[in-house]
């Protein structure tokens, strides 16, 4: 390669590192504002002066602002996806990988609060953030894609005999409902919640996906 060439490198590395560093300033003050503020009292005219950058600045990343929207929640469910699918392709006993899997999610949750707002509001039936629109297929591909990863450890603790029988697929939904009106009462999401904690919840899950071994019966 020669100097010109990799000058020339070197300068759109650069210029990839800043459109990478702009969208991603962008896309954590619209979590905050549209979490905080709520999606219709939101302007991208805030975000723009929050994030010092023009309206039209913007657009040059984002068709809409609700397709500004749709970004900040897909951002951060892809991470959260990726690290699931981490936790099951460790070695363990598929009944504990279930209850580690249920633990991951709520974690993820409390630790990114804005944007977990922002998804128990479409994740709740019939929600969604005061007037943004439903997101797109990449939201039902990542659904599926979790209940996929849930229904995998699910299927191997059948096939180990530490959890219930039922279709995979089938219990792995119930397993998502569950941890969803788990955020819903969580106390470090609401203001308002249930005298519900964490160890009561994982004791739940325990309760009614996994199975007592025989030796331990009475």
């Amino acid at each position: 390669m020669s100097d010109d060439q990799a000058s020339g490198s070197l300068r759109e590395s650069r210029r990839l590192q800043r459109i990478h560093t702009s969208r991603e300033q962008i896309l954590e003050i619209a979590e905050e504002m549209f979490a905080q503020h709520g999606y219709a009292k939101t302007s991208l005219k805030e975000i723009a002066e929050r994030s010092e950058f023009s309206v039209g600045a913007i657009y040059t990343f984002f068709e809409s602002k609700n397709d500004l929207l749709h970004a900040v929640l897909r951002r951060r469910s892809e991470v959260e996806l990726q690290r699931m699918a981490e936790l099951v392709a460790t070695a363990g006993e598929p009944s504990e990988l279930l209850l580690a899997l249920a633990r991951l999610e709520i974690d993820y949750f409390r630790a990114h609060r804005d944007w977990a707002s922002l998804m128990i509001g479409f994740l709740v039936p019939g929600g969604s953030p005061d007037g943004g629109s439903p997101p797109g297929n990449w939201f039902s591909s990542g659904y599926r894609r979790a209940m996929n990863i849930q229904a995998e450890v699910i299927e191997r603790g059948q096939a180990a005999g530490t959890v219930r029988d039922g279709d995979p697929q089938a219990l792995a939904r119930l397993f998502s409902a569950l941890i969803i009106s788990f955020h819903q009462m969580d106390a470090e999401l609401n203001p308002t919640p249930l005298n519900f904690n964490l160890d009561q919840f994982l004791g739940f899950i325990r309760a009614t996906f996994v199975l007592t071994p025989l030796s331990s019966r009475a």
